[in-house]
Order: structure tokens, then C-alpha cells, then sequence
């Protein structure tokens, strides 16, 4: 552990008094984001340094927004007296955010020495909230009052809060059992101290519970353009929020997230690229692979099957990459639509008929414009018989509308059985398409070709 002390001597050899001056007077005005990338880079010396010479609500800001290994380098760097203050100034979202990132002995430590009484009770009703649900990323400080009160009261009760300015430009209105009735902005308090509350107040557009999966609050903050998004309990009581900002996050999140499942790569963190090990980046891709590799056994055995088929008519071959890359493709693109939909609330399971049928009208169009193309292209350039012509153009034409049926249904069922709808949008849809279009190809070839 470092001592200040020795921090002090340490900060008098390296640096004069008026550079002292000038390092603070510039910390102190950086951007918490700003603030934690230079934590992150600093050295150990340095690092005591300037936790010493920063407001200790700076210092909570940036101290939220490290990596895990810095805030245990932190933490591990504090005296008591400094640990004391920092745990203080966090939130207790913010408190239970860091807890779920330390060692364990460090987490007994803190809870037994360093936070309050006062405040275990919510920590540890937060910290039993799921991962990723909304009780774990809310935030249990707001101001409420009941919608029988006059404003200058409310006003009264903003000039007495210790909460951010940011937490106060909303005010919750509540009727006298705590139920959830609506929200009033601060400004509307100040400009009409004399109204009834209730005539200043906006109804409630959506709210979400705390065991609701955290991705429905970024959903609900996209579609109503909400500024922060109210918690209630199953009978409508107001128990958190969830500010716009942070919704941010989670939508920044879930994207990185999407991707990784439309690539087929598992991640297992979030770490940054050069942080991570060869091996856990390996490990992170290598399962769709081996699920792809297991799964290409199929179309394994549809050739041999069909080996008479390909012997009788060489040029078959040529064709099946096109095929499979068609179909793969018009797969993916509904599969994409159909998931941004999901997200902004367009469509669910319920309209499961209604996607199979406008899927398949896509299906149609854009098979029969690809048909086209593929037709003159084959006579001009390829030379090929009428029948292969025939044989490729129409099994191009339903393994287009047969991939955009099964791209559009797939998140469709993915969503209904509680399942991340991306699994549907990468390697999965593309095997599963592949498979289908060798056996609608060699059936259409073994029709018009006779074999």
C-alpha cells in the first residue's frame, strides 16, 4: 500500500510548487471519460500523485468508468481515509457495479469496513439483482413527491437534496400510496410555483421492472426518446431509474454483442483487443467453427448422395458456390431486418405468418430479377445447355425465396424461445441454407436432366 507521505516527498523531488499548481488546476477540469484514459496510463508514482490532487467527486466519476484492473490498483493504492472517501462519493449502482468486479476478499473488506450501515441494504438488494437485468444497472436516487403537494414545496424539496443536478431535472409524481402517476420538470416547477402539480405533470409513457432483461430499457429509450426511464416495483411503486446515458451504454453493449454473435464469435469479455490473450481470442471463435465444421458434414453427405448427378452433368459444379453464397446472402438480409425490427419493437413471434408471407413476396421479386441476370450471363458467357440453364436459374429462384422465409422466421423463433436473436443472423442461417440449396439443386437437376 503507498502512504501519502511518501507520496508528498515523492511529488516535492519531481515537482516544483507552481507545476504542482498547474497538474491540478488540469485534472480538475478533465472530462470524467477523459480522466479515466489517463488513470489508465499513468504509473504508479504518478498515479498517487494524482489521485492525491483530484476533487474527490472527479475522482469518483473517472474511478467508475476504469477497467477492473485499475480500480484494484486503486483501491489496493488508498489509504483507509481515501478508500473511506471514494466508496462515500460513489452511487450505489455505481458501488455495485465496482463490487461485481472485485476479488472477493476485497469485496468483504469494503462491505465490512468501508460502507455504511445506511447503506448496505439497498447494496445488497441490487447485488441480487441478475446480471444484466435492469435491477443491476439501476439507480436508486431520485426525487419523488406525491401529487397532492403544491410546487414551491417540491421546489423546497430540490433545494434540500444532496442528488446531482443531472438527477434533478426531473421530479416523479406519485398519489398517496407511492404509485407511479407521472414525471414534472423543474423548470415547469419554477415557472408555475402557484398551479397544481398535477396540471404540470406528464404522464408516465413506459416504465420497466427490475428483473426485466437490461436490453428492454435501451429498446424503451430509443422508441419514446426518454430521458431516463422509471423502475417499478409489480405495483407500480417507483423503486429506480435508468438515465438516458446509460441506456446508451447498453445499446453500445448489445451491438458489440450482435456482432459477435452475427461473426460467430463467443466473446467472454469485453477487454480491449492487445489486453487479451492469443488463447482467449482463439477460444472466443474457435466454438461456431467447430459447430460450422460439424454441421458442413451435412452437405457432406448430400454430394455423395448425388454423386451419380454430378457425374452425369460435371458442369453442376461450377454452379454450387453461387448457389450457396445467394442463398447465404439473402438469408443474412432478412434475418438483419427482421432482427432490427425485433429490437425496435416493428414485429414479434405473433406476426410470424405475416413475415412468412412478405418474406416470401420479397422471395419472388428478387429471385426472379437475380434469375435474369443469371440466365443472360450463363448464355453469354458459360455457353451451358437450355436444361443446366433451366436447372440453375430455378433452383437460384426458390433457394433465394426459400432463404429469405427462413432468414425472416429463424430470430422469429430464436426471440420466442428466449434465445439471442443474432445466433440466427451468422454461421447458423448460412449452414442451414447451404444444406437446403445442395438438395433443392441436385432434386431440380435430377428432374430436368433426367438422371
Amino acid at each position: 500500500m503507498l502512504i501519502f507521505n511518501e507520496e508528498v516527498c515523492k511529488m516535492k523531488i519531481e515537482y516544483d510548487t507552481r507545476e504542482i499548481q498547474v497538474l491540478q488546476e488540469e485534472i480538475n477540469h478533465l472530462n470524467p471519460v477523459d480522466l479515466a484514459e489517463e488513470l489508465i496510463h499513468l504509473s504508479e508514482s504518478d498515479l498517487a500523485i494524482w489521485i492525491k490532487l483530484l476533487d474527490k467527486d472527479l475522482l469518483a466519476d473517472g474511478f467508475t468508468l476504469l477497467p477492473q484492473e485499475n480500480k484494484i490498483q486503486i483501491i489496493e493504492s488508498l489509504s483507509d481515509e481515501k478508500t473511506m472517501i471514494l466508496i462515500k462519493e460513489l452511487d450505489e449502482d455505481e458501488l455495485v457495479d465496482t463490487l461485481q468486479e472485485l476479488p472477493a476478499n476485497m469485496v468483504r473488506k469494503l462491505m465490512n469496513h468501508f460502507i455504511s450501515e445506511e447503506r448496505r441494504p439497498i447494496i445488497n438488494q441490487l447485488l441480487g439483482y441478475p446480471n444484466e437485468s435492469v435491477g443491476s444497472i439501476m439507480s436508486v436516487n431520485f426525487l419523488s413527491v406525491k401529487n397532492t403537494v403544491k410546487p414551491s414545496v417540491a421546489i423546497e424539496k430540490v433545494l434540500n437534496s444532496d442528488l446531482d443536478a443531472n438527477r434533478l431535472e426531473q421530479i416523479w409524481i406519485t398519489d398517496d400510496s407511492l404509485v407511479l402517476t407521472g414525471y414534472v420538470y423543474l423548470a415547469d416547477l419554477l415557472r408555475n410555483k402557484d398551479k397544481d402539480i398535477r396540471k404540470l405533470s406528464y404522464p408516465i409513457t413506459k416504465s420497466v421492472y427490475a428483473t426485466d432483461d437490461q436490453e428492454i430499457v435501451a429498446k424503451i429509450a430509443y422508441k419514446y426518446d426518454l430521458a431516463e426511464i422509471p423502475v417499478t416495483d409489480s405495483e407500480g411503486r417507483l423503486i429506480g431509474l435508468v438515465p438516458a446515458e446509460w441506456a446508451i451504454d447498453i445499446m453500445h453493449d448489445e451491438h458489440e454483442e450482435d456482432l459477435a454473435y452475427i461473426h460467430g464469435i463467443t466473446e467472454s469479455s469485453h477487454d480491449l483487443y492487445w489486453k487479451k490473450s492469443s488463447f482467449q481470442i482463439a477460444k472466443d471463435r474457435t466454438t461456431w467453427l467447430i459447430i460450422c465444421l460439424l454441421t458442413a458434414t451435412l452437405t457432406g453427405f448430400i454430394i455423395q448422395r448425388y454423386e451419380a448427378v454430378i457425374a452425369s452433368s460435371v458442369i453442376l459444379t461450377a454452379y454450387i458456390p453461387m448457389l450457396m453464397d445467394s442463398g447465404g446472402n439473402a438469408g443474412s438480409q432478412s434475418s438483419t431486418t427482421i432482427i432490427t425490427n425485433l429490437y425496435s419493437g416493428q414485429v414479434n413471434y405473433r406476426d410470424a405468418y405475416k413475415v412468412i408471407f412478405k418474406e416470401f413476396k420479397i422471395g419472388i421479386i428478387t429471385g426472379l430479377a437475380l434469375v435474369i441476370a443469371n440466365m443472360i450471363r450463363m448464355f453469354a458467357l458459360d455457353g451451358v445447355s437450355t436444361q443446366v440453364n433451366l436447372t440453375v436459374s430455378i433452383t437460384l429462384l426458390l433457394t433465394v425465396i426459400l432463404s429469405k422465409i427462413m432468414g425472416g422466421i429463424l430470430p422469429l423463433i430464436a426471440d420466442k424461445i428466449k434465445l439471442d436473436p443474432t445466433i440466427m443472423a451468422g454461421p447458423l442461417i448460412t449452414t442451414i441454407v447451404d444444406t437446403f440449396v445442395l438438395l433443392v439443386y441436385f432434386e431440380v437437376a435430377s428432374f430436368f436432366l433426367g438422371i
